[in-house]
């Protein structure tokens, strides 16, 4: 097993007492407004700097960027959002970030800078005639394919080596809370079994620390993929 393979797929971005929440709303037309409030502590942004800097992650985000209005406002506008709100506080160590951007097409939001910009954002024709399928993949495609891998590697493993990385890492996410919603323009059929529908046209995951037990459920559950199946009839969608 290749610790410093799996160790750092994906887990830079998702560390201690972080708290992130996302909501995408996609309209029938392709454009739609991605909601996104996160929390997280001073420490643990300078932990995500230093593990960068330690891996040599040239393209890696400043996990501060996100509360510098003027910078993240930018970065936005880069990728062809308009910033609708953005809110930023400090307190007990801890700092704050509410926003809303719309986005006019999907090939926008597939550019979205939210949630870190390994993100894929993928829409294709659903597996029946009028409807569509929606997926993400919030560490990338082949950060998930990966993670599939390595949990099946992982299955009946027994290496003490493991264990001791799992258990310190365990303990570096305590406070994980990660949500992302998903609201889609016509009603869920299917949704993969890591989400939760939550209403006719909206289906949510989480991933949170309480849920992460085993070094097979870390590697999932932070190399995620989420997809909705949903009727599209009616919508002029950019299908695949």
């Amino acid at each position: 097993m290749k610790l410093r393979t799996w160790s750092l797929l994906g887990l830079l971005p998702l560390t201690a007492c972080l708290q992130m929440e996302q909501t995408v709303v996609l309209e029938a037309d392709g454009s739609g407004v991605q909601k996104f409030t996160m929390t997280m502590r001073e420490a643990a942004i300078t932990e995500v700097r230093r593990a960068s800097a330690a891996v040599s992650l040239r393209n890696a985000t400043d996990p501060a960027a996100v509360f510098d209005k003027e910078k993240l406002q930018s970065a936005l506008a880069d990728a062809g959002f308009t910033v609708r709100g953005h809110k930023t506080g400090q307190q007990a160590g801890k700092r704050t970030v509410q926003l809303e951007a719309d986005f006019a097409d999907f090939a926008t939001l597939q550019r979205t800078p939210l949630g870190g910009t390994q993100a894929e954002w993928v829409l294709a024709k659903g597996p029946k005639e009028g409807t569509a399928k929606l997926t993400v993949y919030p560490q990338g495609r082949e950060a998930w394919l990966q993670s599939r891998l390595k949990a099946a590697e992982l299955e009946n493993s027994e290496d003490p080596l493991v264990e001791r990385f799992f258990a310190r890492r365990k303990k570096q996410l305590a406070g994980l809370d990660v949500v992302l919603r998903l609201e889609v323009p016509g009603q869920i059929y299917l949704w993969t079994k890591n989400m939760k529908k939550t209403g006719d046209r909206t289906a949510e995951a989480r991933i949170a620390a309480a849920d992460i037990r085993t070094p097979q459920d870390m590697v999932r559950r932070l190399s995620p993929r989420f997809e909705v199946i949903f009727d599209c009839r009616g919508c002029e969608l950019p299908l695949q």
